[in-house]
């Protein structure tokens, strides 16, 4: 569905927002809790694995709610807007220069990593399945898992595109375009803290969008696959010090 974000669609976009983000993860995980539930009760899965069922709904509803969340941007009248799939205001895209100085790709021994852990994770669900053959839903649960951090591995050693480059007179990222550094408020590297483990992300924030309204990010680039991302910090700098200083000297 296509929304205007204005007045038109005000009530739908509310009734939506709270149907995908809130409403749909919820009823995932009752729906999959009780299904467990019965499972046990039919004596189909052994009642120790109930408490494993139940958090495995969690998680998958947990997902659902950060993923849809994603699509939805909270204005400052409390209303929302839907942003999946929006792109920059036409003045804001540029030209796009004909090289770069600096580019970004996956890092070959993160996704390498990802895939050993995945092959590890399916290794254990058989382990599991041989040394406890009563278990069905833990050996289950860490299969997909399992595929899922494989299949994260592969698809990112396979991709050979550039996640960020660097230009002098600014900045692309496949979510943005190739946006000019006076279009740019500002694009730092930040660590954040709150999950398990810390991770790095490039925070990029344009001039005159809906993200500016709400001081949010247009672009959340996260950074931890990627390879040589400490310098990544030190090339936007550098090249926007320099672009500043060319400005400068041909307005003199």
């Amino acid at each position: 569905m296509i929304y205007s974000n204005d007045e038109s669609d005000k009530s739908l976009r509310f009734k939506n927002h709270f149907l995908t983000v809130y409403l749909i993860p919820t009823l995932v995980v009752i729906g999959i809790s009780f299904i467990v539930y019965l499972c046990v009760k039919l004596k189909l899965i052994i009642e120790r694995e109930l408490y494993y069922g139940i958090l495995l709904s969690m998680t998958l509803g947990l997902y659902l709610y950060t993923f849809n969340k994603k699509s939805w941007l909270k204005m400052p009248d409390g209303t929302f807007h839907y942003i999946k799939n929006i792109t920059t205001p036409g003045n804001i895209n540029s030209i796009e220069p004909p090289f770069y100085e600096d580019e970004f790709y996956y890092s070959k021994k993160e996704k390498i990593n990802s895939i050993f852990t995945g092959i590890l994770s399916i290794g254990l669900s058989v382990w599991l399945l041989i040394k406890s053959p009563d278990l069905k839903l833990m050996p289950l649960g860490t299969t997909l898992f399992g595929l899922f951090i494989l299949w994260l591995g592969v698809k990112g050693l396979l991709d050979k595109t550039a996640k960020l480059k660097i230009a002098k007179s600014g900045l692309w990222t496949r979510k943005l375009g190739f946006v000019n550094w006076d279009d740019i408020n500002y694009a730092e590297v930040i660590e954040d803290k709150r999950g398990k483990n810390p991770e790095l992300y490039l925070e990029v924030r344009l001039k005159g969008t809906k993200f500016e309204e709400v001081n949010q990010p247009d672009e959340r680039l996260i950074l931890s696959d990627i390879k040589n991302k400490e310098d990544i910090e030190m090339k936007i700098n550098n090249s926007i010090i320099r672009y500043n200083e060319l400005k400068n000297s041909n307005g003199s």
